[in-house]
């Protein structure tokens, strides 16, 4: 196909040539009502590319059929069967996917390194979400990757599993063996959906692991706004292969798909396929040599270590892009350097948690960034080795390892059923019936049904102590949690979230 095209560029180019006057959606009319104080910060070409895809860019029945002619060139150049562009982050497509896969009572495999997205919609659906153990790199104390050995022992013990979830790469840019998982999952006869969300570039680079497609995953989930140059929310939903219903899949993305989708979020994904589909090598060239750099740069600072390929996993790879650090030498609290480097360098980086920094470089990377970085690290180095108590000591933690997930009843029953709110500290042996989810990267610590074990409240509370930010809590002061209620009845399900004989 001739990636050179941009059926949305050239529709919204079209549009800007010859405007229409429009007596509906959206009410702004392409700028002529501006909220006040808007105009000046994002212009009024913001209000002007703000079109609907119908009687807008296109005519009532999108006879030019832009959309199509876009998703058609960006599965070319993933190298999917089929492409739906998403505008409501990875998070629909997660949701998209796992519709289209499994229904009410039928189980799923989630990885216990995946996002709340999976978590979330396995709950409000009533699917039954079974665990997969991520493994832990013991010494770094991060969590790395599935391995088709835990998925098969899964599967064994959950023969009747429609789907496997698996993230590939991780936040820290650690891949999964993509091919062997799916190997594992087609011998069961089910689909392998591989969140890709960090990986979107993958298949656009020799120097960036191999594209989760090209490995045999059947749905891969990829935010291109992440680390390519799409808007924010702008994201593609892939598939390949006949293990999935790809007509199914494309009937689930129209449930969750809005019928008033972003047209800037649009244009963003064709014109960044584009870019990739002719350049993207040149790009990430660039980008992962500036990454390359500052991993020199960074380990010769006192007190810095740099996660590298010799503590990946055997047959995996490591996103080079992705520059995890460790501040256990200068023993202080990831949160607490990231705040200082936003408050007195205007810096912020991808991650902090209590022991780790993570860095992320993209094509929008520029060099002076990396000087910026390498400076702001320095300073914090230099500071913290002339006086330690100027930031507050690395807290004190259980390992993730200890962080046993036991399920103790259905999470939907929890999330439904009586319940009460205790204080952290009071919770071990208590059901959860909330997401706890630190963010970022937006992984759970607990989810509904999830037995709360005592690793579990001193890890909460020393994180929260040390300046964790947890995503939409019951509470939010971080203090209580919401569980299920001592002697609480049992929850009157209705038949279609019943478990299947």
């Amino acid at each position: 196909m001739d990636q050179t095209q941009a059926p949305l560029v050239a529709a919204l180019t079209k549009a800007e040539a010859h405007p229409t006057t429009g007596f509906g959606a959206p009410g702004h009319s392409a700028g002529a009502a501006i909220p006040r104080g808007l105009r000046a910060l994002v212009g009024a070409k913001a209000f002007k590319a703000d079109l609907l895809t119908v009687k807008g860019v296109e005519d009532r029945t999108e006879s030019d059929h832009a959309l199509n002619r876009a998703h058609e060139l960006a599965a070319a150049a993933w190298g999917a069967d089929m492409c739906r562009f998403i505008t409501g982050g990875s998070t629909q497509i997660l949701h998209t996917a796992l519709a289209a896969v499994a229904r009410a009572g039928e189980t799923v495999l989630l990885p216990t390194n995946s996002h709340k997205a999976e978590w979330s919609y396995a709950l409000v659906a009533g699917l039954d979400a079974v665990p997969l153990q991520a493994d832990v790199d013991p010494v770094w104390d991060v969590e790395t990757v599935v391995t088709p050995v835990t998925l098969a022992a899964a599967l064994a013990a959950h023969p009747h599993a429609k789907a496997a979830v698996v993230v590939s790469p991780n936040y820290y840019g650690m891949t999964c063996d993509i091919e062997r998982l799916a190997q594992v999952a087609h011998a069961h006869g089910i689909p392998l959906i591989v969140d890709a969300a960090w990986g979107a570039a993958f298949a656009f680079s020799p120097r960036l692991p191999t594209d989760a497609l090209a490995l045999g995953a059947d749905i891969e989930v990829c935010s291109v706004h992440k680390t390519m140059g799409a808007l924010a929310q702008g994201s593609v939903l892939l598939a390949k292969g006949n293990v999935v219903d790809q007509q199914r899949l494309a009937l689930a993305y129209e449930l969750f798909e809005t019928t008033s989708p972003s047209f800037p979020i649009l244009g963003s994904l064709d014109a960044t396929r584009r870019d990739h589909a002719l350049g993207g090598a040149k790009l990430w060239d660039d980008a992962l040599d500036l990454a390359e750099q500052a991993r020199t740069e960074i380990v010769a600072i006192p007190g810095l270590v740099i996660y590298g390929q010799d503590r990946v996993e055997p047959r995996t790879e490591l996103d080079r892009a992705k520059i995890l650090i460790d501040l256990s030498a200068l023993s202080i609290a990831g949160y607490a350097a990231d705040d200082w480097l936003y408050e007195h360098h205007h810096l912020h980086v991808g991650l902090s948690n209590a022991r780790h920094l993570l860095v992320v470089i993209t094509p929008g990377t520029a060099a002076g960034d990396v000087r910026k970085l390498v400076k702001a690290l320095t300073d914090l180095s230099d500071k913290l080795r002339a006086d330690p108590s100027i930031l507050p000591a690395a807290p004190v933690l259980p390992g993730l390892a200890t962080l046993v997930f036991e399920r103790a009843m259905p999470g939907p029953d929890a999330f439904f059923a009586e319940v009460e709110e205790v204080p952290y500290e009071a919770c071990a042996g208590r059901i959860a019936a909330e997401i706890v989810a630190p963010s970022p990267p937006g992984v759970p610590r607990l989810v509904p049904g999830q037995r709360i074990t005592r690793e579990h409240v001193a890890w909460l509370v020393a994180n929260r102590d040390a300046g964790m930010f947890i995503l939409d809590p019951a509470d939010p002061a971080e203090h209580r949690l919401r569980v299920v209620a001592a002697n609480a009845p049992a929850v009157d399900r209705p038949a279609m979230f019943a478990a299947e004989a």
